[in-house]
């Protein structure tokens, strides 16, 4: 029986994402990738939403992510991959946003462990002081937020990250889970080549 690896291209309309964003150019057929850049798009591997107004109630099987300030709503994404290992250059997390919003939301890191299936408001793991702005975010369209500083503080030993997702908005925001499929959330690694270079390998990982 043929082996299949669990990395394969990346879909156009990932790589497209990744381009608009500065992060990648397609990949050539046959490109060579000695001393240059290249890039793994990891997907969320558990994915889920907690509210404040449901404290006892788990949201892991949702296809949305919900963020919002009031009643106080917040996402949660973990991502198996190590940011530690290899030269890494940018740590980019990929999002779909399904709604319009000029607030947009703030990316913290989360630092201890939790289940997609048990996580719920009441239980939720704390979150990082320290945030990063996603800035606007337009309805059916990816938005690419650096999160590099955030996972500079991840351990060495970690072979994944946990990132989430706030918002002091009243205006609820909603962005495509991990059920979603193709819109899954994404962390996109940048390892490698001489800074200003554009990736030219592009993997993704399920």
């Amino acid at each position: 029986m043929r082996k299949t690896s669990a990395r394969h291209s990346l879909p156009a309309a990932i790589l497209a994402a990744l381009f608009l964003a500065g992060l990648a150019a397609p990949a050539l057929p046959g490109a060579t990738l000695d001393r240059q850049p290249t890039i793994r798009a990891v997907r969320a591997k558990a994915d889920a939403f907690v509210s404040g107004a449901k404290r006892e109630t788990n949201f892991g099987r949702a296809d949305d992510l919900k963020v919002d300030g009031a009643p106080r709503v917040r996402a949660y994404m973990r991502f198996n991959v190590n940011v530690k290992s290899g030269d890494v250059r940018r740590v980019n997390l990929l999002l779909w946003s399904r709604t319009t919003s000029r607030a947009g939301c703030q990316v913290r890191l989360v630092y201890d462990p939790w289940r997609e299936r048990a996580i719920t408001f009441a239980n939720a793991p704390e979150l990082s002081p320290d945030s990063i702005a996603s800035g606007p975010l337009k309805a059916h369209a990816w938005k690419a937020v650096d999160v590099t500083s955030l996972t500079d503080q991840v351990s060495g030993d970690d072979d994944s990250v946990s990132l989430a997702l706030t918002t002091g908005s009243t205006r609820s925001l909603e962005l495509a889970s991990r059920e979603s499929g193709l819109h899954a959330p994404r962390l996109v690694v940048v390892r490698g080549g001489r800074e200003g270079e554009l990736p030219t390998g592009s993997t993704e990982t399920p």
